[in-house]
């Protein structure tokens, strides 16, 4: 009807040139008469997607931008680095007045803490992935406190030490590190970690911008471990968002308590390898009651109540005591606490075992070793370890700050990892004898030129010793097998026959030099005067072990130090220690056998190992009774279960015996686990 009724009126004005040329205007813009196609508009679905695309496009060119670290930049951003190529990024809001702030609560930005890094890797300072450490603070309190000791790390030079500031307050890191003494000789490497409009921020913006800065330092310059300060000084929200992270990524998390930087200066001596050990490594107490007297373990315990804890895993403390418990021991012992409640681990839940045995009669020798062996079994013998502490020993102050940093020194160090005699060593002693271990002859220490020196002693000591966990397991397996051995043995060798150890000492100290003189392995002694001030042993009361009777009175106790003084009061432990608490390698310390005798070093302690099993070799019959014994010292490699020897100490005893120029083929290896290397 349309096309009809414009058909006709185009007929109207067809002699009509003016309006004929309208109408040839209009039908050129139309298509030709047999086109029969309408024109159609687009479809709305199509637009909808059309716009669907371009929002999502936008929405990745954000979300990468975003990932990046690009976005709005504010007009006061202080680079950290001075030095820096790149361009200045402005990121922190100016300060608006207290009335016009607005709490803040959206995308979190680090252009500040990306570029501080870029600076680092661009100069290729502190990016060891194996030698950083990470002191962070939210709080200007708490950077106050970790400031000094993070710089005091740094100027050791044993790893790459980072400090990143996290918190609300707009000071300037330079500004930061001045107030707290901080000079520019300190190779502390610094960084701006606070996130764009910090000062007002909510808390739950600040925690995740705390979690996502650690996780940007992680993958950039991954730390072993993390110190932060752990009093209520620190802001909560940094608490919970760097416990958030380390729970995440499974960072070693050191949390300083108050006064760290006194009570626990010697961790700037430890480098990053040793620290990342710092929640892994513990140890358990082992006291003995003496059968009479409780002076001597009243005076322990009150010291190891006053003894400091702070920033330590509160150790498991057993304590046996005797057959018959006289009532001013049983009331005091009903008052005892441990931890105790004055402690930083005041919530710490009970960590004290006490033991009563049933029988009444004394016991003998071999039960008393057992009794004392069977007291404790690490779960982890890399990082499990065993205190003993005789009952007239006393502890200072910051005797278990010392037993954890020589712990961590000696057992997970770069440093130790390279010391070959690192593996002889049985157990670390915290006092000094005064005798041979015999108790018949007075023994003077070595010394280095004029003056006192840690030594390597294979006598070991029973009145402040740890014994290293894998140690204490062969220990263990070897008193077994000794033990069992012996009931079907007609005569016993010379070195289970004669005894070497006094009775002044617990009959278990016996089994410790055996196995010590069997295996070549070696306790490490203090020098004297870091002795004295660690922990000394009274002789002012009767002590003596109870399987050899009261014969034994206290002036034949040898193996006892001079009565000493202690610190009343909780000190710095570096400016108590002889040479600031400098550690010597083993290899430059003394090495002394168990007679005494001055040694040459690890080869001269395999040589007289090899000798001792050529003794065990001339009497076949004796050899056959105890070829079970020394050939299985380890738990693990016994018959019922048919394990193999240890790879690495026998890899150890092969490059022993190489060393000392043996040739494998003209002897008969008879000690597999490393008692004895060979014998002709």
């Amino acid at each position: 009807m349309v096309r009809s009724t414009a058909w006709s009126l185009s007929h109207l004005w067809r002699d009509d040139e003016e309006m004929a040329k309208k109408d040839d205007d209009h039908n050129s813009r139309r298509p030709p008469a047999q086109w029969t196609a309408a024109v159609r508009a687009p479809r709305p679905s199509w637009l909808l997607r059309l716009a669907t695309y371009v929002l999502l496009a936008c929405a990745i060119v954000f979300l990468v931008c975003h990932a990046a670290g690009l976005g709005y930049r504010h007009d006061r951003y202080n680079d950290i680095s001075p030095d820096s190529d790149l361009p200045q990024a402005h990121l922190r809001p100016p300060p608006e007045a207290a009335g016009q702030r607005q709490v803040q609560d959206g995308p979190i930005q680090h252009m500040n803490l990306l570029t501080s890094i870029r600076n680092l890797i661009t100069t290729g300072g502190g990016i060891s992935r194996n030698r950083n450490v990470l002191f962070a603070a939210a709080s200007l309190q708490s950077a106050a406190a970790v400031l000094p000791m993070a710089c005091s790390m740094a100027r050791e030079l044993h790893s790459n030490v980072h400090f990143a500031f996290m918190g609300r307050s707009d000071i300037s890191m330079e500004d930061l590190v001045q107030i707290n003494g901080i000079d520019p000789s300190c190779p502390l490497l610094l960084h701006d970690a606070r996130p764009d409009y910090a000062s007002t921020s909510t808390d739950e913006r600040m925690t995740l911008a705390v979690e996502r800065a650690m996780i940007i330092i992680h993958r950039l310059i991954p730390p072993q471990v993390v110190l932060i300060d752990s009093t209520t000084t620190e802001e909560p929200f940094f608490h919970h968002g760097t416990r958030k992270y380390v729970k995440k990524l499974q960072t070693t998390l050191i949390e300083l308590p108050e006064r760290a930087g006194t009570r626990l200066s010697w961790i700037t001596k430890l480098d990053s390898s040793a620290l990342a050990a710092w929640n892994q490594v513990r140890f358990d107490i082992i006291v003995h009651s003496p059968r009479t007297g409780t002076g001597n373990l009243k005076r322990l315990l009150q010291s190891l109540a006053r003894a400091d804890l702070g920033g330590h895993q509160v150790p498991h403390l057993v304590v046996e005591l005797p057959a018959v418990i006289e009532q001013p021991l049983e009331k005091f012992m009903a008052g005892f606490k441990w931890p105790p409640r004055e402690s930083d681990a005041e919530q710490t839940p009970s960590m004290l075992s006490l033991r009563h045995r049933i029988s009444r009669s004394r016991l003998t020798e071999e039960e008393s070793s057992v009794r004392l062996l069977e007291s404790f079994w690490p779960a982890d013998p890399s990082l499990s370890h065993v205190l003993y502490l005789s009952p007239h020993v006393e502890i200072s102050p910051y005797f278990f700050h010392y037993v954890k940093y020589c712990l961590l020194y000696r057992r997970h160090s770069r440093r130790a990892a390279s010391e070959m005699l690192s593996s002889n060593v049985l157990a670390m002693s915290f006092a000094v004898p005064t005798t041979t271990p015999d108790g018949k002859k007075p023994f003077r220490p070595p010394r280095s030129q004029p003056e006192a020196t840690a030594f390597l002693w294979q006598a070991p000591t029973s009145d402040a010793v740890l014994f290293l966990g894998d140690k204490w397991v062969e220990l263990h397996g070897y008193t077994s097998r000794v033990l069992e051995a012996q009931q079907s043995m007609a005569r016993l060798p010379e070195i289970l026959a004669e005894k070497r150890v006094g009775r002044q000492v617990p009959a278990w100290v016996e089994f410790a030099m055996q196995l010590s003189r069997l295996r070549g392995y070696t306790t490490l002694y203090p020098s004297q005067e870091t002795a004295n001030v660690i922990a000394v042993a009274h002789n002012d009361l009767p002590d003596e072990p109870e399987e050899f009777g009261p014969s034994t009175s206290a002036q034949n106790r040898g193996q006892q130090t001079e009565d000493g003084r202690l610190a009343d009061s909780m000190v710095d432990m570096l400016n108590a220690l002889p040479d600031e608490g400098l550690q010597l390698q083993l290899d430059e310390m003394p090495l002394l056998s168990w007679d005494g005798r001055l040694l040459s070093g690890e080869l001269t302690l395999g040589r007289d190992a090899m000798e001792l099993a050529t003794e065990f070799r001339r009497d076949g019959r004796v050899f056959e009774a105890l070829q079970g014994v020394v050939s299985r010292v380890g738990p693990f490699d016994d018959e019922e279960n048919g394990t193999s020897p240890d790879d690495a100490q026998g890899q150890y005893n092969q490059n022993l015996r190489r060393k000392a120029g043996l040739d494998d083929g003209g002897f008969l290896a008879v000690f597999v686990d490393g008692c004895f290397d060979a014998v002709p």
